[in-house]
Order: C-alpha cells, then sequence, then structure tokens
C-alpha cells in the first residue's frame, strides 16, 4: 500500500503555482560525444512524501517536458530527489497519447536507477532553489530541504 502525502505550506503552495520555465538545453552525450538541443519545459518542482511497503521517501518531485525538434513527439518525465542524494532520478517518462517507456514510484531507487541527465538536473535544482524548497542542492552534494515552518495560531484574547 503506498500513501502520498503533499503539505499545503508555504513552501509547497509556491510550488505549485510556480510559472512553467522554458529553456533551450544543449548535451552531450557522456559516451559517444553527440551533441543535442532539448526544449524543456520545468512545469512542477515540490516537496513530497511518501509511505509504502519499503518505508518513507521524502524529497522532491518534478515534472517536466522534453521536445527535441519541432516535428517530434514531447516525452514528459516525473523525476524526483530525495534527502541526502546528490542526483535526480527518473521515476516515470511517458509520450502525449499514452506510451509509457517506463514507470516507477516516488523515490523507487530498486533495480536499475535511471540518473537524470545532468544538464536537465541542473535546471531542476534552480527551479527548486528559486522556490526556496532546498538549502542545498548542489550536483554530489546531499539533498537538504528548507524548514517548513508552521503557521501559528493567533492566541485569542481571554477576558
Amino acid at each position: 500500500m503506498t500513501v502520498k502525502t503533499r503539505n499545503h505550506r508555504s513552501a509547497s503552495r509556491k510550488a505549485e503555482t510556480m510559472q512553467p520555465v522554458t529553456e533551450i538545453v544543449t548535451t552531450t552525450h557522456p559516451r559517444t560525444g553527440l551533441r543535442t538541443s532539448y526544449r524543456v519545459t520545468v512545469t512542477a518542482v515540490e516537496r513530497a512524501e511518501v509511505i509504502s511497503e519499503s518505508g518513507v521517501a521524502v524529497g522532491l518531485a518534478a515534472r517536466l517536458t522534453i521536445q527535441d525538434g519541432p516535428g517530434r513527439r514531447p516525452v514528459t518525465i516525473m523525476a524526483s530527489r530525495l534527502i541526502g542524494e546528490g542526483d535526480w532520478y527518473t521515476d516515470a517518462m511517458t509520450e502525449r497519447g499514452g506510451r509509457v517507456h517506463h514507470s516507477r514510484g516516488f523515490g523507487n531507487r530498486r533495480g536499475n536507477p535511471r540518473r537524470l541527465l545532468p544538464d536537465l538536473a541542473d535546471m531542476l535544482t534552480i527551479c527548486a532553489y528559486d522556490a526556496r524548497l532546498i538549502e542545498q542542492g548542489e550536483p554530489g552534494q546531499p539533498l537538504k530541504l528548507t524548514k517548513v515552518r508552521a503557521k501559528r495560531k493567533k492566541a485569542t484574547a481571554q477576558a
């Protein structure tokens, strides 16, 4: 059984109302040296917590769309980075029209986790900094989320 929770606190509200960020990202394949440009649109970066049979996963969840050419189908990627991790990982990848390339739950790192390309990961990290969701998120460094301040109820005047 998996239970997803989303905190509706100030930090996550900013993430939910975030304006989509679109950039042209040029990346080089690490093995072949092939350079490719992508149109990347980040639609959401937010704090997420999932309770499952394997434990509690707390970190950041992101949704981005990648298109590598004007006539090509865009691919939507759900990515995550958990507290203490140094990299972003792909949780799910789908095409418009329903084709699923792969899918796993938020923060599932069993088997062969797929690391997100460094250029795309940098873009997500910058969006997380802009939304004030993280204190530390440099590549290779453990992720540290900002502390969420609880709203205090106003004390009622006693007569």
